[in-house]
């Protein structure tokens, strides 16, 4: 379980980074008064949240089906 905790930590600090540079890219590129800064900051905000549900969704299979209890 350990492991899985670990992965996901790593892969949903691997995405954050990435849409950070995303958006901090736009805004040095484009500014904070552009209308596309304050879309791209919001499908970035959204693609957090759907990457958040997908790993807590995936830990939680993973420790349904190997914690000790289950077996």
């Amino acid at each position: 379980m350990g492991a899985t905790t670990l992965w996901a930590l790593r892969t949903w600090a691997k995405l954050t980074v990435v849409l950070l540079l995303i958006v901090g890219g736009t805004w040095l590129y484009l500014g904070a008064a552009s209308g596309w800064f304050w879309v791209i900051t919001g499908l970035a905000v959204v693609a957090e949240y759907y990457v958040v549900r997908q790993l807590a969704r995936e830990w939680s299979w993973e420790a349904r089906s190997t914690w000790w209890w289950s077996a």
